[in-house]
C-alpha cells in the first residue's frame, strides 16, 4: 500500500489502513435495497407525480356590458382613454383660447379666427357648393 497523507493528522495511521480495507470490502460486495426502502421510495415518487387537472367551467358567462362593448368598438380601453384625453384637451384649448393660438390663426389664415366659418351652413350643403 502506498503512503497517503491525511489532511488532519499528516500521515496514515493504523486506523486509516483499517478504513481503507473496510471501504474496499464495501465496494466489492453489493447488497440490494430492502423491500421496505423500495416501497417508501416508490410511494414518494408517486406522490411527486403531477396530478391531473380538472377543468373548471363557469356556470354561466355574462354578456359583456355596454361600456366594454363601447371600448371594444373604439379599439379597446387604451384607445378609448386616448380619445377621451384628446377630447378633454380640445375642450380646454377651446375654452381657454390662448393668445398664441389667436396669433397663429391670424398668421395662417390671414383673418381673425372669429371670422372663419369652420362648419358650412345647411344652405351651402343643399346648394351643392
Amino acid at each position: 500500500m502506498t503512503m497517503r497523507t491525511d489532511g488532519l493528522q499528516g500521515q496514515n495511521g493504523p486506523a486509516r489502513d483499517g478504513l481503507d480495507d473496510l471501504f474496499a470490502e464495501a465496494r466489492r460486495t453489493t447488497r440490494p435495497p430492502s423491500e421496505a426502502l423500495m416501497a417508501r421510495v416508490l410511494a414518494d415518487a408517486m406522490e411527486m407525480q403531477p396530478k391531473a387537472v380538472v377543468a373548471v367551467v363557469p356556470a354561466s358567462v355574462r354578456a359583456p356590458g355596454v361600456l366594454s362593448r363601447l371600448a371594444a368598438l373604439f379599439g379597446g380601453a387604451g384607445a378609448l382613454a386616448g380619445m377621451g384625453t384628446a377630447a378633454m384637451a380640445g375642450l380646454f384649448i377651446g375654452f381657454v383660447q390662448p393668445e398664441s393660438l389667436s396669433v397663429l390663426g391670424d398668421a395662417v389664415l390671414g383673418t381673425p379666427l372669429e371670422t372663419v366659418e369652420l362648419v358650412s351652413s345647411v344652405d351651402a350643403l343643399l346648394a351643392g357648393n
